[in-house]
């Protein structure tokens, strides 16, 4: 990516937002994967006994958005 294009510049300007989200969301996920529970959207809170794939759906979206997120941060690091 060009050093002066404006998708450079947005990236560069939430440089901590990135850290800081990725590392939120990752232990959020990591919580859920030990307890149990997850936020479902729309549902509030899911059991991983009484609906399993719903909740391993919902932590792999945080995982993966943490992932993402951490991504960024480390593209956006000089």
């Amino acid at each position: 990516m060009d050093h002066d294009s404006y998708w450079y510049g947005y990236l560069m300007a939430r440089h901590r937002t990135f850290l800081i989200m990725g590392t939120v969301l990752m232990v959020m996920a990591l919580i859920f994967t030990l307890t149990g529970r997850c936020f479902e959207r729309f549902q509030g809170i899911i059991n991983r006994a009484e609906d399993p794939k719903a909740f391993w759906q919902s932590v792999t979206v945080y995982y993966l958005l943490g992932l993402l997120s951490l991504g960024f941060y480390l593209y956006t690091a000089n």
